[in-house]
């Protein structure tokens, strides 16, 4: 998962970056606005942005944010605990809101949780929204037919599993599929061909079928 932090103040950044990299993210660090926007070009899972920085508020930058796609989740992180403040920034946008100073424990959870509602599936550099059945990877939309795009799904909710070539036909082409293993692997090969991800993490397991191994 892709986070960037806004934040000016440099112990406290250093400080979520180093928690938020050991729990696995891969953290991106701003201490100004006009740094958070050169960066934007890359995609990012969530942006924890800081309301007060040196060259401006960081509410100024949730609507640019809410336009990216994909969408981060959007947590603000200020020192302004009052009310009217919280009020205002999810009024503006924000996904979350945590009053510092932060426990970086309940940062990463709140993270996790943000990004598994508004993102869909995340695997690695691959994101699925079941809702829009949209994939991308690095950002970039990938075109998948039908049941390619179901066998990516098939596989992304059964991490770790030796899946057999049968189960398969079975559950993602149904029992009225009239048909033999091979069109399985013929599936495999193109999702492989179109996701430099699947092709490194999806594993052939010989004389049963494959395993998608965890990033």
């Amino acid at each position: 998962m892709n986070v960037l932090v806004v934040e000016d103040e440099q112990k406290l950044a250093d400080g979520m970056a180093r928690f938020l990299t050991y729990a696995g993210f891969t953290v991106s660090v701003a201490r100004t606005l006009a740094e958070a926007k050169r960066l934007l070009d890359q995609p990012f899972d969530a942006v924890l942005l800081d309301v007060r920085l040196p060259d401006g508020e960081g509410w100024t930058l949730i609507p640019r944010l809410q336009t990216l796609q994909p969408r981060p989740a959007i947590v603000v992180t200020t020192a302004r605990g009052e009310a009217d403040d919280r009020v205002f920034g999810l009024e503006l946008g924000a996904d979350d809101y945590l009053v510092k100073p932060i426990v970086l424990k309940e940062l990463e959870i709140r993270l996790k949780r943000l990004v598994k509602q508004t993102d869909g599936i995340v695997f690695g550099d691959l994101k699925v929204d079941e809702k829009s059945r949209t994939v991308t990877e690095d950002g970039k939309p990938i075109r998948l037919a039908n049941k390619e795009y179901e066998l990516l799904l098939y596989f992304m909710k059964h991490i770790g599993e030796a899946l057999d070539r049968n189960r398969l036909l079975d559950d993602v082409w149904d029992y009225t599929f009239v048909g033999d293993t091979r069109t399985v692997d013929t599936h495999v090969k193109q999702l492989r061909d179109k996701s430099k991800t699947i092709k490194r993490q999806l594993k052939t397991v010989h004389r049963v079928g494959y395993r998608l191994e965890d990033v």
